[in-house]
């Protein structure tokens, strides 16, 4: 099979891209042709042996871009941030869009001519993926949880300068009124016609799926959930890991000469972009909590943040102003470093607001630790395997009768332990610090071999790949 994928972001620094590689490495594997056209601003990112990749190029912020031939004059548009673009799609001026799409149909109708694809396999609900369904081929949309997000956004936005417009705005104002209300009204229509237009919806969590579902519900029954899987031989459990080799390669702000201490008790990971509904600020103040606590108990506790963006300044200010006395950030890295930082770790936390499925839940607990997420998004998904209910509200005396309904950890009311770590409130820095404390100390203990092996035979890349080709294959049968 020849699939050809389109997004409009790089295959590297955020979890669609990661997923992106781990899907495409799996084809390859498995037999298939693959062409990724991407966007980037650089032409040395990472490439898979096998895959042709196909350039969108954009430029570079800050000092000497990269000069790529038939680039656009500015930097690629996100949802959120991206560790190398800060442009995003409520930035963006309406030129910039048209010139946005145009670039994306002229390079996606040359490819479609040229590869000859089986089937388009578009990332994200929105323009791209839209843009895929001109050229008399088959589309398979992957719902990424930003995309809805995105969708909302635009819908709010578009209600609040109706309002606005309504008290009669000076001429100037509402001439800016309705070119914003044009973009927006394009992004929703964009969004709409991409759903529309795909055979299929791939959701990648439950409440991906309810959420899609909801906000397009004339499609809903595309709506197909598949979930995320991610490549064995990059995050798995360790035989040994050279710490002081590892811990070397790495340079940190916490310390005077940048290196990150070597001695300590327990180490607490984070992998992440540095983006709002990540969460990071609740950790930072949840590492305060649980610094204090382990000092108090002679436990030395080291937390590793790993990730950039454009939240990184912003960051380590309030890790500086909370006086963390152990809690270094050491950048972005691939998964070289990840893998044994993880296998290191006793428990990595995911503290976000919003996270449409959770990469880094299941290449954490590959790595053979449990996790500690929040309740939120589609981490319950992953994390949840008792078969048991957990309840959005407050847990009651009734509930305590129910077999059905998983209690939470005795002295909260929100807390839930699974064979895979725990699920905190969001925004709880208390809950999430108590949380990694009863890890740490050893109140409650994890399997770590069975977390590994039920990760592995659950959501390794091959075994989801085989329900993703057979669903193209359906999409290819019915469209001819």
């Amino acid at each position: 099979m020849k699939i050809l994928i389109v997004t409009a972001f790089p295959t590297e620094g955020a979890g669609s891209g990661a997923l992106i590689t781990t899907q495409a490495e799996s084809y390859i594997k498995n037999g298939h042709e693959v062409e990724i056209i991407t966007a980037n601003n650089r032409t040395n990112f990472k490439k898979i042996p096998g895959v042709t990749y196909c350039l969108v190029p954009f430029t570079k912020e800050g000092d000497d871009p990269e000069i790529i031939e038939g680039q656009l004059p500015f930097n690629y548009f996100m949802f959120t941030t991206h560790t190398e673009s800060t442009a995003n799609f409520w930035n963006a001026t309406n030129e910039e869009v048209e010139l946005y799409c145009n670039k994306f149909r002229e390079i996606i109708g040359r490819e479609v001519k040229r590869f000859k694809p089986d089937i388009i396999h578009g990332q994200h609900n929105w323009i791209t993926t839209n843009i895929c369904s001109e050229f008399g081929l088959p589309v398979v949309v992957t719902v990424h949880g930003t995309d809805l997000m995105g969708y909302q956004r635009s819908l709010g936005e578009i209600e609040q300068i109706k309002a606005e417009m309504a008290d009669n705005p000076s001429a100037e104002r509402k001439a800016e009124l309705q070119k914003a209300l044009k973009k927006y009204e394009f992004y929703v229509d964009s969004a709409k016609k991409s759903a529309h237009n795909s055979l299929s919806a791939i959701v990648i969590s439950e409440h991906q799926k309810e959420l899609f579902q909801g906000l397009f519900p004339e499609e809903k029954e595309k709506a197909i959930l598949i979930k995320n899987g991610y490549n064995p031989e990059k995050f798995h459990v360790m035989d040994s890991v050279d710490k002081d080799t590892l811990f070397d390669s790495l340079v940190t702000n916490a310390t005077p000469d940048g290196k990150l201490p070597k001695e300590y008790d327990k180490l607490v990971l984070f992998v992440g972009k540095f983006a709002d509904f990540k969460g990071i600020d609740v950790m930072l103040d949840a590492a305060k909590i649980y610094e204090e606590q382990g000092k108090a108990e002679g436990m030395d506790i080291m937390t590793i943040i790993v990730g950039s963006g454009a939240l990184d300044e912003p960051l380590r200010k309030q890790a500086k102003e909370l006086n963390l006395q152990n809690t270094h950030f050491v950048g972005r890295k691939g998964p070289d470093v990840i893998c044994p930082l993880q296998n290191l770790a006793d428990v990595s936390l995911i503290p976000s607001r919003n996270e449409p499925f959770g990469l880094v839940v299941i290449e954490g607990t590959a790595c053979g630790h449990p996790v500690i997420g929040t309740n939120a998004g589609g981490i319950p998904d992953i994390m949840n395997t008792t078969g048991k209910v957990i309840k959005k509200e407050p847990y009651t005396e009734q509930d305590a009768k129910d077999d059905s309904i998983l209690k939470p950890v005795e002295g909260t009311d929100s807390t839930y332990k699974t064979p895979l770590g725990y699920l905190v409130p969001m925004e709880d820095a208390k809950s999430l610090a108590n949380a990694t404390m009863r890890i740490l100390e050893g109140k409650d203990t994890f399997d770590n071999k069975e977390i590994a092996e039920y990760t592995l035979n659950t959501y390794s890349q091959d075994v989801i790949t085989k329900g993703l080709i057979d669903l193209f294959q359906n999409a290819i049968d019915s469209y001819k």
